[in-house]
């Protein structure tokens, strides 16, 4: 990302969509987007075509999450990014938004006030929709295209530097995000400089019934597009589907889920769960130990005996896998949830925080 003349790298920072002080004391996040930053004149003017054109998206929104006083004093946040240990990456899943990680990444920052947190919007939901949105092409769909929209992102931003990278990138991934994770890039990349939290990945190619429903719940919602009673089709599929989805999260989670699904195209939904149901992107052979995968024991949409075949025939160990008591959403916590997924949260943030010093240790 080409500064503009007169401004510096790190300039965008200074003019976010939104500031919002967080739970904890001292950290804050920012809203920005691609498009607000080109048209406040913070980028070249050439990178969010390029980037459309790359991705499919029209445009990419995210959230940053930063501790104000990381060395015990306050610093502006054009040096504290810059400057950070490391940056976690927290890509939420299908029909869902930043928001739905609600206040875990401020609970990372204030744990460890060095790293900072970029949660982006991301495969065509919330602020980054697709330019296509009605009917998207089923190659920028799938979990592949999602995680190489995300690494653009960061090649953009000046966040990733192949070759002079100091910081240590965790990149966490949920649902449809967390089977992206498996298709990261390795060329340009080092290996001590990033690891891989993968929750509950929607990895259906050792499960054909979860293959089936995806596929089938994606052809169904796609056919109404042919039809005027397609709101109140969605309708109707939306309560079936929240409960699949997000049963045991908090009503924050359900109300963010609700919200996106209803504001989002239907071709978009559609050919987004369609992708996930094909199964065709095998995750390529890898080193594995800079990765983790956390499953929910009861989770109705990721089955938990397939996935595990799967991470054994891709060679995955024990070190690798953790099952938590809980649902799909086994990190969100509720009334009703509260006994088991409010541990599952702290174990959540206690994985970030270990890979992350993990691998600093071995750099």
């Amino acid at each position: 990302m080409a500064p503009r003349k007169g401004r510096g790298w790190w300039d965008w920072l200074n003019t976010p969509l939104i500031t919002r002080q967080e739970n904890s004391r001292w950290v804050r996040s920012q809203l920005h987007s691609l498009t607000h930053a080109t048209a406040n004149d913070l980028i070249s003017p050439q990178i969010l075509p390029q980037f459309r054109q790359a991705t499919g998206l029209a445009d990419f929104t995210w959230r940053i999450y930063y501790h104000r006083r990381p060395h015990n004093r306050v610093q502006p946040v054009t040096e504290l990014i810059p400057k950070a240990h490391g940056y976690v990456v927290l890509m939420h899943g299908w029909s869902g938004s930043h928001a739905v990680w609600e206040n875990l990444p401020a609970q990372v920052c204030e744990v460890n006030p060095r790293l900072v947190c970029f949660v982006p919007d991301v495969n065509g939901f919330g602020g980054s929709p697709f330019i296509e949105a009605e009917y998207p092409r089923l190659r920028v769909c799938g979990p592949r295209a999602g995680m190489l929209a995300v690494e653009q992102w960061l090649d953009l931003l000046r966040l990733h530097r192949p070759g002079r990278q100091r910081q240590v990138f965790t990149f966490v991934g949920h649902s449809m995000s967390g089977a992206a994770l498996f298709h990261k890039t390795i060329s340009d990349w080092t290996e001590d400089r990033y690891n891989l939290l993968a929750l509950a990945p929607a990895m259906l190619h050792h499960d054909p019934i979860k293959q089936a429903f995806y596929r089938t719940l994606g052809v169904g919602i796609g056919a109404g597009l042919q039809y005027e009673f397609l709101d109140r089709f969605k309708d109707r599929l939306a309560m079936p589907i929240m409960k699949l989805l997000a049963h045991n999260a908090s009503r924050a989670v359900k109300k963010e889920h609700a919200r996106i699904f209803q504001q989002t195209a239907k071709g978009t939904i559609a050919q987004t769960f369609f992708a996930l149901g094909l199964a065709e992107e095998t995750p390529p052979p890898r080193d594995w130990r800079n990765v983790f995968v956390m499953l929910g024991h009861k989770d109705r949409l990721v089955a938990l005996g397939p996935t595990l075949d799967l991470l054994e025939s891709m060679g995955l160990q024990s070190w690798n896998i953790q099952v938590m008591l809980g649902d799909h959403y086994f990190f969100s916590v509720s009334q009703q949830s509260r006994r088991l997924h409010a541990f599952n949260r702290d174990e959540v943030v206690r994985h970030i925080l270990r890979l992350h010093d993990e691998q600093r240790q071995r750099s």
